[in-house]
């Protein structure tokens, strides 16, 4: 390979890492550690979790959130948005997904995890406190 060719590729490899990195340099470090969290919480939940009337397990339901998660990125500046855009409703019929729980009521999905995130940040605030 020539070094004119190999200096075009050396120099298209930096852009395309630059602008790869300022895709998800607007998601700070602590809210990819929130977003980690409720990916963890659904994935690893008991609960059953309803999309457009089908049941899904926390490790079958995270994989829909997931792809939807890489689809949104570049629109997602907040966990909050995360919960919004990711796990609140179908896109295709606009239906809200839920989640339900042993013992308890059917929840909306967006609120449950909105739930999970504030218990979340009320640790990391003790926690904080207490470092």
């Amino acid at each position: 390979m020539n070094a004119k060719k190999y200096k075009g590729i050396h120099w298209f490899f930096i852009l395309w890492l630059l602008y790869n990195n300022a895709i998800y340099a607007d998601i700070n470090k602590h809210q990819k550690e929130e977003i980690d969290f409720l990916i963890s919480y659904v994935k690893n939940s008991t609960c059953l979790f309803n999309r457009n009337g089908i049941d899904y397990k926390g490790s079958e339901a995270i994989t829909h959130i997931k792809r939807k998660y890489d689809y949104f990125k570049d629109e997602i500046k907040t966990t909050e948005d995360f919960i919004a855009l990711t796990a609140t409703k179908s896109e295709i019929s606009g239906r809200n997904y839920t989640v339900k729980c042993k013992n308890s009521e059917i929840q909306m999905l967006g609120k449950w995890l909105l739930k999970a995130l504030n218990t979340f940040r009320g640790k990391a605030h003790l926690h904080n406190k207490h470092n």
